[in-house]
């Protein structure tokens, strides 16, 4: 069974709502995984698995830079993000 439209767009949707939400709890400043995903838990008001699927979805599609164990968002995507504002 696959995807429907609608599955895609909520998808969609909670991705963008999760990158929201970590901008602005956590800004352009370095932080772990487990912020990220109290962050995008707070900010998007989802529990925390879904959370946790919000920010590994976003992991794989390299919205950050890794440094060691810290995450940090990836700038040229927050400066294009910023241009949408």
């Amino acid at each position: 069974m696959g995807s429907t439209h609608e599955d895609d767009l909520r998808a969609g949707l909670l991705l963008a709502a999760g990158y929201r939400a970590l901008e602005s709890e956590l800004g352009d400043g370095p932080f772990g995984w487990e912020s990220a995903v109290t962050a995008v838990g707070n900010g998007t008001e989802t529990d925390e698995d879904e959370a946790r699927w919000i920010v590994t979805c976003l992991d794989a599609l390299q919205v950050f830079d890794h440094e060691g164990a810290q995450l940090r968002l990836e700038p040229i995507l927050r400066q294009c993000m910023a241009l949408r504002d």
